[in-house]
């Protein structure tokens, strides 16, 4: 069995150097992954390419980045970067988000969220 840890995001007094020392120390005990939220701040996948090059061997993940407001080839080709930059180390996390925030927030339709993500996939 493998364990993993959901660390924190990047935002407020929550940096990008603390955020890598989670992951470290998260490494150092010994946990099998380390993932980090997509939500109204930094981009993760972007944070998880930074704290690749710093933390060499855990397996780092998001968890999870929402489909509505990234188009699929877009995702794709992020990932595939982050993929390559943190050596096959990625564990994406997609998910729909919650329908008050696609709705009010993005202004997006929540009407067929199945749909979507069968689309989307």
């Amino acid at each position: 069995m493998q364990i993993g840890i959901f660390g924190g995001d990047v935002s407020g007094t929550n940096g990008l150097k603390e955020v890598t020392a989670a992951a470290a120390e998260a490494e150092r005990q010994g946990f099998a992954t380390f993932s980090i939220p997509q939500i109204f701040g930094a981009d993760a996948l972007t944070v998880l390419a930074l704290i690749g090059a710093q933390v060499p061997r855990i397996e780092l993940g998001t968890g999870v980045v929402p489909t509505y407001p990234r188009h699929p080839m877009t995702l794709a080709a992020q990932a595939l970067t982050t993929q390559v930059a943190i050596g096959g180390r990625l564990l994406l996390g997609i998910g729909l988000s919650h329908q008050i925030v696609i709705e009010n927030m993005f202004g997006y339709s929540f009407e067929k969220p199945v749909r979507h993500m069968r689309e989307y996939l």
